[in-house]
């Protein structure tokens, strides 16, 4: 009895697989896109600052899901106190205590505009919460009996219970600043209208970032004045270059405020509140840096005063990470 080798068995079903054309089926439907999951967890602290004070606007937390191209949920929980938070009675002059708690829904998409892929837009809905069920005390309050913290003690004098309810709409345009394949160096301009009882502004901003593979990303978002949506395909898998990525950014953002839950007050009762002022500047410097599936921001961030008896300049910081499975 003979035996084929392996090498005579490949050679023969090559000068078959020659002498046939080979069988194409058309696919009604094009082939799905590989599934995933993006998790976000985001936390803006005035604790992340060098020059920490507890004051104004002092926490924010968002943990944001995602599972196709365009559609995005989250959760954010914002925390404002007063600059004196030893007494239990603030100053009328000073920001109120206040909390918020909202559940978003989003919808974004990168535009294609003739295959440059440059723009994104994206519209989400928030609703949920201001005023002592948001739980903004109790988190704060507990944060600083684990930290061993002075607790602040002024939380009964914070606004009232009422709805929150927002409509937020985005745009953001890329600009290449060099010609290469791979730039080192772009800018991304955006603006954003908020319309609601959370906040109702309308902001213009830039970003300047340099750095290796940039055009992964859309740059850097911030939890109160940046809607959450994250295109998935930036976290997929490199299969034509390098899998990390790494910048450095500067922002800077003007807010035209109409209203600000933080610093008017109550929407439909009255409340604590204080003279607003119209308009706020905000300058921040950070780095972001994207291996593979996961990604990692940090940022400083300095506020000019959102109100007219605001002692000084506000500082904070934040902290993102992001994963896809």
């Amino acid at each position: 009895m003979r035996f084929l080798s392996l090498t005579t068995l490949l050679a023969a079903a090559q000068v078959g697989a020659a002498s046939a054309p080979p069988v194409v089926i058309p696919l009604p439907l094009p082939l799905p896109a590989a599934p995933g999951t993006l998790v976000s967890i985001y936390e803006e602290n005035d604790k992340f600052v060098p020059r920490n004070k507890d004051r104004y606007y002092t926490q924010g937390l968002r943990f944001s899901f995602s599972s196709d191209e365009h559609h995005y949920w989250a959760l954010s929980q914002e925390i404002n106190t007063p600059s004196d938070t030893t007494t239990p009675d603030p100053l009328e002059t000073d920001m109120p205590y206040s909390g918020a708690l909202f559940l978003t829904y989003g919808y974004g998409t990168v535009l294609e505009r003739g295959g440059r892929n440059d723009c994104l837009i994206s519209a989400e809905v928030q609703f949920g919460v201001i005023g002592p069920a948001s739980g903004a005390a109790y988190a704060q309050t507990k944060f600083h009996e684990l930290a061993g913290i002075t607790r602040p003690a002024g939380w009964e004098t914070q606004l009232p219970n009422e709805p929150a309810l927002n409509i937020n709409l985005e745009f953001k345009r890329r600009f290449r600043l060099d010609a290469r394949p791979q730039p080192v160096r772009d800018l991304i301009l955006r603006t954003q209208l908020q319309l609601g009882t959370l906040r109702t502004h309308f902001l213009v901003a830039g970003q300047l970032r340099w750095g290796w593979n940039i055009d992964r990303s859309w740059g850097h978002s911030f939890l109160r004045h940046g809607n959450a949506y994250q295109p998935l395909q930036a976290y997929n898998l490199a299969s034509d270059g390098p899998a990390v990525s790494s910048w450095f950014f500067l922002d800077a953002q003007t807010e035209v405020v109409l209203r600000n839950y933080a610093t008017d007050g109550a929407n439909f009762v009255n409340s604590r509140g204080v003279a607003r002022r119209p308009l706020v500047l905000q300058i921040s410097l950070g780095t972001t840096y994207h291996f593979y599936h996961l990604s990692g921001t940090y940022f400083l961030a300095a506020r000019t005063k959102e109100f007219e008896t605001q002692k000084s300049i506000h500082y904070f910081g934040g902290l993102k990470a992001d994963i896809k499975f």
